[in-house]
C-alpha cells in the first residue's frame, strides 16, 4: 500500500500493479481494463463484488483501491500487445466519484486509442461528459454503454451512490449527438424490483430515441449478492424460467413496437464469439 485517504464515506487506498490489460472472460472483448478495485456506487445486484479479491469484494462500495501505477504499467503494454477490443471496465466502473481525482480512467482511453486499441466504455456516471473532447477525438475508436435499470426513483434501492437515471440518460444523448456508438444495457431484471413495463418502456424509448442498440439481462444471483441485497431489503426473489420468460417477451415485444435493436445478454454472447469489432 502506498497512501490511504477517505473520499465521501469511501475508504481509498493506493497499490501498485504488475499489469494493466489482462486477458477478458468476455468473449465480446480481447482485454479488460479495470483501473480500480471496488466501486463506490455500490449497487447491491453487482456480481463484480464476487470476483473483487480482498477487502473491495468484502466492503462493497465502502473500500476502492487506485492502481497508482496504471499509467505507466499501460504504456509499456500497448507497445507490446496486439491491438483489439478493450473492456473498460469489467468488475468495477471506470467513472465513479474517485475517477473525479485521479483520471485514470480518461488517460487510459488516450493510451489505448493513440495505440490503435478499441475501447468498449460501460458506466452509470455522468462524470463520462467531462472526457467528450477525448471520446470525440477516438470517436471510431470507442462506443459507450450505460447501465441503466430503471429510470424511476427506485433506483436508489439497488444503486445507492450511482448517477440518477435522468443524469445517465442525458449524459448518453450528448455522447450519441457527437456520432460516438451508443448502447443501453437493462440489466439485471430483478423480480419485484425493476420488472415492470413502468420499469423499463422508459429506456426502450430512450434506445430508441438515440439509435442505440439494448442489451437485457436477467438477475443471476450469487450468494455474496444475495446477502448483500438481504440486508438491505429483506429476502430476494429466486428468478424463475417463467418469469424471466415473461418478462423478456415483454421487452422484446415493446422493441419491436419501438423499432429497437434489442438482444438478450444470452444472444449478444453467442454472437460476439464468432465476431469481434
Amino acid at each position: 500500500m502506498v497512501t490511504q485517504t477517505v473520499i465521501g464515506n469511501t475508504i481509498i487506498r493506493e497499490i501498485r500493479v504488475k499489469n494493466a490489460l489482462s486477458r477478458s472472460g468476455l468473449p465480446e472483448y480481447d482485454y479488460a481494463l479495470n483501473p480500480y478495485l471496488g466501486c463506490q456506487h455500490g449497487c447491491a445486484y453487482c456480481y463484480a463484488m464476487e470476483f473483487t479479491r480482498g477487502e473491495p469484494g468484502r466492503r462493497w462500495g465502502e473500500v476502492v483501491y487506485v492502481k497508482a501505477n496504471l499509467l505507466q504499467v499501460l504504456s509499456r503494454e500497448v507497445r507490446r500487445f496486439k491491438p483489439g477490443v478493450v473492456g473498460l471496465s469489467t468488475i468495477t466502473d471506470p467513472y465513479q466519484p474517485v475517477e473525479s481525482i485521479y483520471k485514470l480512467s480518461r488517460r487510459s482511453i488516450e493510451i489505448l486509442c493513440n495505440a490503435g486499441f478499441h475501447v468498449s466504455i460501460q458506466t452509470k456516471s455522468a462524470l463520462i461528459i467531462r472526457d467528450i473532447d477525448l471520446l470525440s477525438r477516438c470517436s471510431g475508436g470507442v462506443d459507450v454503454g450505460f447501465t441503466i435499470t430503471t429510470m424511476r426513483d427506485t433506483y436508489r434501492l439497488i444503486e445507492p451512490m450511482a448517477a440518477h437515471p435522468m443524469a445517465r440518460a442525458s449524459a448518453l444523448r450528448r455522447i450519441n449527438s457527437l456520432g460516438i456508438e451508443t448502447w443501453v444495457f437493462l440489466g439485471p431484471i430483478i423480480p419485484g424490483i425493476n420488472d415492470k413495463r413502468e420499469d423499463y418502456e422508459p429506456i426502450i424509448r430512450l434506445a430508441r430515441n438515440t439509435g442505440s442498440q439494448l442489451i437485457i439481462d436477467r438477475f443471476r444471483p450469487r450468494p455474496l449478492v444475495i446477502k448483500v441485497m438481504g440486508n438491505r431489503f429483506g429476502p430476494v426473489s429466486t428468478p424463475s424460467k417463467s418469469w424471466w420468460s415473461t418478462v423478456l417477451k415483454d421487452v422484446l415485444t415493446l422493441c419491436r413496437e419501438y423499432g429497437v435493436e434489442c438482444m438478450s445478454a444470452e444472444d449478444e454472447w453467442r454472437m460476439s464469439r464468432s465476431k469481434k469489432w
